[in-house]
């Protein structure tokens, strides 16, 4: 049997942390040694926790020495935080972030959307996507993980393999998303544009969103055509659960794009593929599955394409666990299922 691994998690107490403690506390292998807040130490964990988690570490402040005292850091600090500190931990550490600050190739675009200087561009060299059913055997042999953002996964798990088969026009992608308002964090509560979170769904970000970069990077790397899909993300009425709906052209008819999905993900447990199936977020939340439905669009030679995921966990904690499975050649579902 092998030996629990020493983690540490950073941004312990965001909706994205305690996803993670909730998870690792289950996971045969996994032994939480720290858990790092970024401001107060005096907040008490375990109201937002089962009732069955006990005996947690104290909360401390970020402390380099203890991140490197660990086989594990999974961080889930704010964007424009940890790039300060990466270069400074133990390259024998096995970092998995969960923030934007290591997802980007390029650091000028990181820089340019995040209005901030990179402060660990080194790093960056060495750092793996972390999309797992798409770039698992990178992630199997590497020390740095950049998990996706939880928009950018809904839509490119349906997407590469089309693209990457030819199989869908490559212009003029529009990806149209819905999330439930824990995906802005635990600042949405003060935050006065989005009053009356429970009853109120907001249009955001544009043509400007931070996850735009992400999608065309990705999205490019698996077509001969640099693309630019039209992104709009909406928060809704719900804790958690995301649903994005892709409008695609293909000269194939919806048998042979389903068919193109279905072998692709033929042995991967968390994604499923449908055909004409209403899919909806409750299928999927507390999950870390990722549901697809291809449907007929009422325009000849379009399709709309639907995919849900709980953005909590496969856009984030969940798929963060499934990549440390991954790099430690676990059953990618232990902790997750």
């Amino acid at each position: 049997m092998a030996k629990k691994l020493n983690i540490a998690i950073a941004g312990a107490t965001g909706f994205v942390g305690l996803e993670l403690i909730k998870k690792i506390y289950e996971h045969p292998f996994a032994n939480i040694k720290y858990l790092f807040v970024k401001d107060s130490i005096n907040e008490d964990i375990y109201k937002n926790l089962p009732k069955k988690i006990s005996n947690l570490p104290k909360l401390k402040k970020i402390d380099l020495n203890l991140i490197n005292d660990c086989d594990v850091f999974f961080s889930s600090l704010p964007h424009s935080e940890l790039h300060k500190i990466a270069k400074n931990i133990s390259p024998k550490i096995v970092v998995i972030d969960l923030s934007a600050d290591f997802r980007l190739p390029d650091i000028k675009i990181y820089e340019k959307w995040y209005n901030v200087k990179h402060e660990s561009p080194d790093i960056q060299k060495n750092t793996v996507y972390g999309l797992s059913e798409i770039f698992r055997k990178n992630i199997k042999n590497s020390n740095f993980i950049s998990c996706p953002g939880c928009y950018p996964t809904s839509i490119l798990i349906p997407l590469i393999p089309l693209l990457k088969n030819k199989i869908i026009e490559p212009n003029n992608i529009i990806a149209d998303s819905k999330s439930g308002y824990s995906g802005a964090g635990k600042k949405i509560y003060n935050n006065q544009d989005y009053p009356n979170i429970d009853e109120n769904i907001a249009i955001y970000g544009v043509g400007h969103h931070r996850h735009m970069p992400e999608i065309n990077f990705y999205s490019s790397q698996f077509s001969d055509h640099s693309l630019e899909i039209t992104f709009t993300p909406h928060l809704i009425p719900t804790f958690r659960g995301m649903l994005s709906t892709i409008y695609v052209k293909s000269l194939k008819n919806i048998d042979e794009i389903y068919e193109v999905l279905n072998k692709f993900y033929a042995n991967d447990e968390f994604i499923k593929i449908f055909k004409f199936k209403m899919i909806n977020t409750n299928e999927v939340i507390n999950t870390n599955k990722v549901n697809i439905s291809i449907n007929n669009s009422n325009i000849k030679d379009h399709f709309v394409i639907s995919s849900s995921i709980d953005n909590l966990l496969k856009g984030a904690a969940g798929q963060a666990i499934q990549n440390f499975n991954i790099r430690f050649c676990f059953d990618e579902q232990l902790g997750l299922v």
